[in-house]
């Protein structure tokens, strides 16, 4: 994975967004918190978040890893196991949170530089699969990838041109 260089303040506000959110509000310490770029225009994963933003740039922020470790931050910000989960909605909607939480932080920084930027509402699916329509989503691809407890958590922003 390459490094964006186009916007390295946006990908040091989305580090430090991904880190903030799991150490203040999963409880979870990331091991490392890596830029890169967000290169695949198609991906899958067992769970995939998805919350669009419009404003002074438009676009995607998506968040994908595995069932285990999205169950695992979920059982951690409700503060219960993961075997004491109500099933995939119940990670879903903690997941779905998280997005919003990470975005919300991210929207802060944004804001605070000059831009504007309102949030949808954080869609997430099990087992799903996405290709990015490259007609629409031209513009500036960035990323950070999450390591937590041996696993990974993908962050990827992808804005209109």
């Amino acid at each position: 994975m390459v490094v964006d260089t186009q916007k390295p303040n946006l990908v040091e506000s989305l580090q430090k967004s991904a880190r903030d959110t799991l150490e203040t509000m999963v409880f979870l310490t990331p091991s490392s918190v890596e830029a890169c770029t967000a290169e695949d225009r198609a991906f899958s994963d067992e769970v995939i978040g998805l919350l669009s933003f419009s404003g002074t740039e438009s676009g995607t922020l998506f968040v994908r890893t595995s069932r285990k470790l999205a169950d695992r931050m979920a059982a951690k910000m409700l503060m219960v196991e993961p075997s004491e989960l109500g099933g995939f909605e119940e990670t879903a909607d903690a997941f779905g949170e998280i997005i919003n939480m990470v975005a919300g932080s991210f929207k802060n920084t944004f804001v605070s530089d000059g831009g504007q930027m309102d949030l949808s509402i954080p869609h997430v699916v099990q087992s799903g699969s996405m290709h990015i329509n490259t007609a629409l989503m031209s513009g500036v691809r960035l990323g950070v990838r999450v390591d937590i407890e041996g696993m990974h958590v993908d962050i990827d922003m992808h804005f209109q041109s």
